[in-house]
């Protein structure tokens, strides 16, 4: 689970975003207010992000003995196989959560994502549109929409979504990451088109907005060196091992 996620995580553990209903592309909106995760729950959640996983999960199996098969507990069971990248079991917690009470928007983001890893195209969409349904504003979400369109070859739509995805987090200084990852997927989209030119400039606005995005860095030098600019492109490997030595093991997965 990657620092964008948790910050996604983080933030609904106290209120439920919202958005303008253009946002959404599978119709009106329905926006439920996401339920708080405090006391014990909160507990776990904080196990979880230590990556204290095995004892999170008795925590949480002690706290359903006491007060059922809640939302909020079944998700961050899920969760803590999530963190694992165990998404064969996050999949089936995260399943329980979107079917259980009270309404839980986050456990249908991460479903999306733990079925995008497990290769289940069809369920991701599924679970991705329908955390959209309630949480219309999600940036994020719109990202993992894009990287199935890309997957399926729908260039057009691919672009859409990280368009909508940029648009929705580009003035959010927490979001600087969730910005510049769909600018590199828009580059990726201009590579595909036979346009280098285009790619270079989007690589060059992604790596502006987050210099810590080493696969903007690499594919920028690979960029450059194919358009011939190999002064370029040994400045862009440059950057990306410096930004490797910063970050890892922080980025990783596409979410």
């Amino acid at each position: 689970m990657t620092n964008l996620s948790l910050l996604i995580l983080m933030a609904c553990l106290n209120t439920a975003g919202t958005a303008p209903p253009e946002a959404n592309p599978t119709g009106p909106p329905s926006r439920p207010s996401t339920p708080v995760i405090e006391g014990a729950l909160a507990d776990a959640f904080r196990l979880i992000e230590q990556e204290q996983t095995g004892p999170a999960r008795i925590r949480l199996r002690k706290w359903m003995e006491l007060n059922g098969e809640d939302s909020r507990a079944l998700f961050l069971f899920g969760l803590s196989y999530h963190r694992e990248r165990r998404y064969a079991a996050s999949t089936q917690w995260l399943e329980q959560a979107v079917d259980a009470t009270p309404n839980y928007p986050p456990a249908a983001h991460f479903l999306g994502w733990s079925n995008y890893y497990l290769g289940n195209t069809d369920a991701a969409e599924q679970a991705f549109r329908l955390h959209l349904k309630m949480t219309p504003d999600e940036g994020d979400t719109f990202y993992g929409l894009g990287l199935l369109a890309l997957d399926a070859g729908d260039l057009t739509a691919a672009e859409d979504r990280f368009e909508q995805a940029i648009e929705l987090q580009r003035d959010r200084p927490d979001r600087i990451a969730g910005v510049s990852k769909s600018m590199v997927r828009l580059a990726e989209i201009d590579v595909l088109r036979g346009d280098r030119a285009a790619a270079r400039t989007q690589l060059e606005a992604a790596v502006a907005v987050d210099p810590d995005r080493h696969e903007g860095w690499h594919r920028l030098a690979r960029c450059c060196r194919r358009l011939g600019d190999h002064e370029a492109a040994g400045r862009a490997e440059r950057e990306r091992d410096a930004a490797i030595a910063r970050t890892q093991p922080r980025q990783g997965f596409p979410e």
